[in-house]
């Protein structure tokens, strides 16, 4: 398989998560208000709220590792622009390295906490206490990937400069 198709596997796989887990909350947050507010004196999901808050953590997280793949996280322009194409590289490859750093930090601070999470169990379902803390570092671990990957891509000396294009409020 070669690089491109694992990269177009990934971007397929990573977009049927996130559309899993928004529809998911999606579906888990309208019941539980429909629930709530009109069958409340025959019918109760405690379960609900645990899981909707799990899967709003999750979806925040994943979009998280959404934006990283495609280099659009909010960024300040101002000094980027006002310098010349070489000094543009070089404030590119710091940024890759700070980001890089410190998500490599979130990894390696976080797997205790990780790896505790998967004997802890939650207080209304009893699912271990991953459906939580697991997004942290699942979607840190994804987010390493794709700023090497695009890094590889930034840093090569024959590619043309990245120019993301403006993005427009279509409402």
């Amino acid at each position: 398989m070669s690089a491109e198709a694992c990269a177009a596997f990934l971007r397929r796989v990573e977009d049927t998560v996130g559309l899993f887990l928004f529809g998911a909350m999606l579906i888990v947050v309208l019941t539980q208000v429909f629930v709530r507010f009109l069958l409340y004196e025959w019918l109760q999901i405690a379960w609900a709220d645990e899981i909707g808050r799990a899967l709003l953590v999750w979806s925040s997280f994943w979009g998280a590792v959404l934006v990283t793949r495609e280099s659009r996280h909010i960024t300040v322009d101002l000094l980027y622009d006002a310098v010349p194409a070489p000094a543009q590289l070089a404030l590119r490859i710091l940024g890759d390295l700070v980001l890089a750093t410190f998500l490599l930090l979130v990894l390696s601070m976080g797997l205790p906490i990780f790896l505790d999470s998967l004997r802890r169990p939650s207080p209304a379902t009893g699912l271990p206490f991953f459906i939580f803390d697991g997004a942290l570092w699942v979607s840190s671990a994804l987010m390493i990937v794709h700023v090497v990957v695009n890094a590889a891509r930034r840093w090569r000396p024959s590619a043309a400069p990245t120019v993301v294009p403006a993005v427009t409020d279509p409402l």
